[in-house]
């Protein structure tokens, strides 16, 4: 039995007021590629919200981030800790690489999770 590997729309934040709830914990890993800010949900699914600001580059550049962002997202979503609500943002002056992405949300999340273990 193969697992679903697709990225449902049960599984993303939209709504401003999602975005402000994980803002507002505080909460964030970085390293030289991306900033995650996240929040634990009651969910037994994560959800990944994405912002992608300007000084990041023109519309295909930003583009391309999220469509790095997302693919890593759906390859590893069952790989990643259950229960998080999180924001990717790309460092300034970071360049788009889907291996480096990949690699950074992996990590990023994993040491975020042991993070709100700590905290709850």
């Amino acid at each position: 039995m193969s697992v679903s590997q697709t990225f449902p729309q049960r599984l993303r934040l939209k709504s401003p007021s999602q975005f402000a709830e994980v803002y507002a914990t505080g909460l964030f890993e970085a390293d030289q590629v991306l900033v995650i800010n996240l929040r634990a949900n009651s969910l037994p699914e994560s959800r990944m919200g994405l912002s992608i600001p300007k000084v990041c580059g023109n519309a295909p550049i930003r583009n391309r981030w999220k469509r790095y962002c997302r693919e890593a997202f759906r390859q590893q979503q069952h790989e990643l800790p259950k229960g998080i609500d999180f924001v990717i943002r790309p460092r300034k002056g970071a360049k788009p690489d889907s291996e480096a992405v990949a690699h950074s949300l992996h990590k990023l999340l994993q040491r975020a999770a042991s993070k709100l273990d700590r905290t709850s």
